[in-house]
Formats: C-alpha cells, sequence, structure tokens
C-alpha cells in the first residue's frame, strides 16, 4: 500500500477503537488480550512498553514485570495515562526496555519498517517484541482488502502486512522468531462457534486466522573470549627449591620467586 493511502493514526485510534467497542471487534479484541497474556506470562524484565493503536486498552494489566508504560498516536491510545508519540519515533532511550508490545502499531504506521527498527533500538539485548496484526490471508484480511478498494471507511485504510514479510524484517534487524500464533478464527461474535473454531484452529495450528501473534527476541551474537598470545619460551628468573621431592609431592614442584642475585658480568 502506498504510504498517502494508510489513514493518520489519530483516525486510525477512533476508527479501531470504534470497532472493538462493536460485537465482533470486542470478541476479537476479548481473543487478542487471552494470547498476549498467555505470551507475557513467560517473559520478565524491569521495564514494559506497550504501543498500541486503540483507546483505552490495557494488553500487559497480568504480566509480573514491575514498571509497565503505554505509547500510541493519541493520548488516548493505550490507557488514560499513556503517552503521545509519533509512530516513526519513539521517544525511549536506546537498550531500554525489556519487553515491548506493539498492538496493531504496524498495521496503521505510514513506515512500519522504521517503527519496527525503533522498537528494536529500544529494546535490551535479549529483550523481546510482541506484534499483533491483521492477517491479509484470512477472511477478514480479504474483506478489509476489499473495504479498502472500494473506498471504504479509515478503518480498512491500513497496511496488508504477510507475516512472512514481518519476519523478513527481523531477521535484517537482528530478531529471532520465537513463537508465531494465529487468532480469531471466527470473525462473529457467537460465543460458541467462536469457541470451537478457535479451538480447532489452534490446535491444527491453521494460517488463517484474522491476526497474528508473533514473538521475537534482540539476540546478540555471542562473544568469543580470546586468550593473549602467551609466547612460550624458558621463564627468567624462577629458580625451583633446593631439596628433594619424593611421594605425593613431586608434581606440586615449587618456584622461588626472588630476584636473582648473582653479580653480572660486567
Amino acid at each position: 500500500m502506498a504510504r498517502d493511502k494508510v489513514v493518520s493514526p489519530p483516525l486510525a485510534v477512533q476508527a479501531l477503537s470504534a470497532w472493538f467497542d462493536q460485537p465482533a471487534g470486542g470478541a476479537l479484541l476479548e481473543r487478542q488480550q487471552a494470547q498476549v497474556a498467555r505470551a507475557l506470562s513467560c517473559l520478565f524484565g524491569y521495564h514494559l512498553c506497550q504501543l498500541s493503536v486503540c483507546k483505552d486498552v490495557n494488553l500487559t494489566a497480568d504480566s509480573r514485570i514491575p514498571h509497565k508504560f503505554a505509547l500510541g498516536p493519541t493520548a488516548q491510545a493505550g490507557g488514560r495515562e499513556a503517552g503521545c508519540v509519533d509512530l516513526t519515533r519513539l521517544p525511549l532511550a536506546s537498550e531500554s526496555v525489556d519487553v515491548m508490545v506493539l498492538h496493531h502499531a504496524l498495521d496503521y504506521s505510514a513506515t512500519p519498517h522504521q517503527l519496527l527498527a525503533e522498537a528494536a533500538r529500544a529494546t535490551i539485548p535479549r529483550g523481546h517484541i510482541l506484534m499483533v496484526g491483521f492477517n491479509p490471508w484470512s477472511p477478514v484480511g480479504a474483506w478489509h482488502g476489499v473495504r479498502r478498494l472500494i473506498g471504504g471507511g479509515p478503518l480498512w485504510r491500513h497496511h496488508q502486512l504477510r507475516l512472512a514479510r514481518l519476519l523478513d524484517w527481523c531477521t535484517v534487524l537482528g530478531l529471532e522468531p520465537v513463537s508465531v500464533e494465529y487468532g480469531g478464527f471466527w470473525p462473529g461474535a457467537s460465543k460458541k462457534p467462536g469457541q470451537v473454531a478457535e479451538s480447532i484452529g489452534t490446535a491444527v495450528r491453521l494460517p488463517w486466522g484474522s491476526y497474528y501473534v508473533a514473538l521475537v527476541r534482540k539476540d546478540v551474537p555471542g562473544v568469543i573470549p580470546i586468550k593473549p598470545p602467551w609466547e612460550s619460551g624458558e621463564v627468567v628468573g624462577l629458580k625451583p627449591l633446593a631439596g628433594k621431592l619424593t611421594g605425593r609431592q613431586a608434581p606440586n614442584r615449587r618456584y622461588d620467586l626472588r630476584r636473582d642475585s648473582s653479580p653480572k658480568p660486567k
């Protein structure tokens, strides 16, 4: 999708929040919250950042990380106390966040690759990034594409990011995939059919869910210690102690480290 066809972040927050308030969108958000909570239960650290394009949504409440904060393109996105930021540049110090949650932020960012690079920059080595986005290879993704082509509202004007393409970006940025899950196999709001579809889709690992939840880790190449190039040769100034060493004392030879006091030739 061309950059100028992506809806502006404030309009995206308004449209996506309104859709999540509807029965079908609300059911989808509940499934996302359950999967995100399950993924965050295995992650630890000191600082957790949620970057969401949705008003008053908290996906990190069940995390055991002590310091949690939210960022968004508007002050309401991600919670009442969220900070307002640009989706192309994050006001975070490099390697300062243990876990980063991107909730549909890549979908509605004008430059999703740059936003992912910013998230990788702010994540500590061996830290994690959890990405939630719409899956274009799904019935909901196809419907979003049709609505966008026929001139739909702001909700449909977002990037159609394939998960394979997103993982390629992660590889370039040094992010190693840890787990990938799909959800939203039943687009309706009915609970019983939705639960059956979710159970079957999750068990069979079908790649046709309405959204994906991808967890990646920021890997740092291991450092191999290099031994100093000691030169082999006789050490000057070491003299064996006088005396006979027998039995178990033989291997434990000691040396007199005192400076040689013999007169030096003139």
